[in-house]
């Protein structure tokens, strides 16, 4: 099924401008509506209020925040008009996490961005995108939080380890696989067989299934020693590869194995240098 609705989440953060810019690009390339979202992080009024003389600080906090979503609402606008795309703009008041997974899945497609380690506390909490991937039902793109920007999806990465998670996300991101230049269906191994992350086979059929699709697939393989996570392996095949997009499905181990292993699915949320698509 095509992207036909993408949802954009944008904040008071200094990448919001380049998310807004990617987004617009995507859209237009997959004649997409496109939602803007705007939310931040909300504090807890009484905690401005439990402290005499501290009230007045919570409503300048209300001002600004208003302040910032004017201006977030009118550049999305002028920026929809100026590429000729259709689309809307919400603006949630309440905490931030809960109406991103509720809007989300109307979505076909939901783009969000890495937290930076500059991001201020208008931010969301740093692993809110793990909630989202994990209880929105819908893949979740999320950008790098550092260096340019460009348009995704000509070289692909697929994390490739025989999941449910993995084949899911392989299913969800068939928009992109089918107008690709290349993808590669790579798998991760370990030298120690009790941490291995990935199955040993070539890859099953996933590269007859793609092939019904008129996707041309190749194979590659990472390989992480004793001094090196199967997510820095991962990490670093991507970040020489040349590919500008990574296709992996999230925690297809419990989260505790997550961290034992290395924290795959954490680590492409934080440290991915091109953009990834997480499905769960």
């Amino acid at each position: 099924m095509p992207y036909k609705t993408v949802l954009t989440y944008l904040d008071p953060s200094d990448r919001a401008g380049a998310r807004l810019s990617f987004s617009l690009e995507l859209a237009k390339t997959l004649d997409a509506h496109l939602i803007g979202l705007f939310t931040t992080f909300v504090p807890e009024a009484r905690d401005y209020f439990s402290v005499a003389g501290c009230a007045h600080y919570y409503d300048d906090w209300l001002d600004a925040r208003r302040g910032q979503r004017d201006a977030a609402e009118e550049a999305f606008r002028h920026a929809l008009r100026s590429a000729g795309l259709g689309g809307e703009w919400i603006a949630f008041d309440d905490y931030a996490e809960a109406p991103m997974i509720r809007r989300s899945r109307h979505a076909d497609l939901l783009i969000a961005g890495q937290t930076g380690p500059d991001d201020d506390s208008q931010a969301l909490r740093k692993r809110f995108l793990e909630g989202v991937v994990l209880t929105s039902g819908r893949p979740v793109l999320v950008l790098p939080y550092a260096g340019g920007l460009r348009p995704a999806g000509n070289s692909i990465a697929i994390a490739w380890d025989g999941s449910r998670e993995a084949a899911r996300a392989v299913r969800d991101a068939m928009p992109f696989l089918e107008r690709a230049g290349r993808v590669t269906v790579l798998r991760v191994r370990s030298t120690d067989s009790l941490r291995r992350v990935t199955t040993g086979a070539q890859g099953g059929e996933i590269d007859l299934m793609l092939a019904r699709h008129a996707v041309n697939v190749d194979f590659a393989e990472a390989t992480s020693d004793s001094d090196e996570t199967a997510a820095d392996a991962l990490l670093s095949w991507v970040a020489t590869s040349g590919c500008d997009l990574v296709v992996a499905g999230a925690y297809s181990h419990p989260q505790w194995q997550e961290q034992w292993l290395g924290g795959v699915t954490r680590a492409l949320l934080e440290s991915a240098t091109v953009p990834v698509l997480l499905s769960h």
